[in-house]
C-alpha cells in the first residue's frame, strides 16, 4: 500500500486563517516574503522598463499610446510613483505585453489582478490575449456596456 504524504493542512501545521490575517495586518512585507514568496521582486518601474527594454518600446511610444501625460508617465518609469490599474491595462494593451506580463505589472503595483469572474476583466483578458490595440478594446467594452479604459 503506498503512503500519501501529508500536507501541512491535514497535519494541522498550517497557520490558521486568523493567525494569517494577524500576521498580514501586523508585517505585510513580512508576511509577503514568507507566505508568498515575493522576497526577491521587482519594483514595479524596474520590471516596466525590462519590458520595454525588450520590446524596444519607448517612453515617448508608451505616453503616446496609452494616452497617459508625460509627467504622470516619467512618474512611473522613474519609481517615483505607481499607476492605477487602467493606466497599467493600457500599458499593456499598448506594448502588446502578453497575459501573465500584465497580471505581474499589476501585482508588483498591489492592484488586483485581472479576474475572469468580472464581466470588465474578462473582456480585458479576452483582448490581451487576442493581441488587440487599446482602441479596439476600448470600443469592445463600450459594446458590452462596461467602463472603457480612457
Amino acid at each position: 500500500m503506498a503512503m500519501k504524504k501529508s500536507s501541512p493542512v491535514m497535519d494541522g501545521t498550517a497557520p490558521t486563517t486568523a493567525k494569517l490575517l494577524r500576521m498580514l495586518e501586523t508585517s505585510p512585507r513580512q508576511f509577503r516574503e514568507q507566505q508568498l514568496g515575493e522576497k526577491n521582486d521587482p519594483a514595479f518601474h524596474e520590471y516596466l522598463n525590462k519590458l520595454m527594454e525588450k520590446q524596444e518600446f519607448y517612453a515617448p511610444d508608451l505616453i503616446v499610446g496609452a494616452c497617459i501625460s508625460k509627467t504622470y508617465a516619467y512618474q512611473f518609469i522613474n519609481g517615483e510613483r505607481l499607476p492605477g490599474r487602467d493606466i497599467i491595462l493600457r500599458i499593456g494593451l499598448t506594448m502588446k505585453l502578453n497575459l501573465d506580463e500584465v497580471q505581474r505589472l499589476l501585482t508588483l503595483a498591489g492592484k488586483s489582478v485581472l479576474y475572469p469572474r468580472i464581466r470588465r476583466d474578462a473582456a480585458v483578458l479576452y483582448r490581451i490575449k487576442k493581441k488587440m490595440t487599446l482602441d479596439e478594446t476600448n470600443s469592445f467594452l463600450e459594446d458590452l456596456g462596461e467602463e472603457p479604459l480612457l
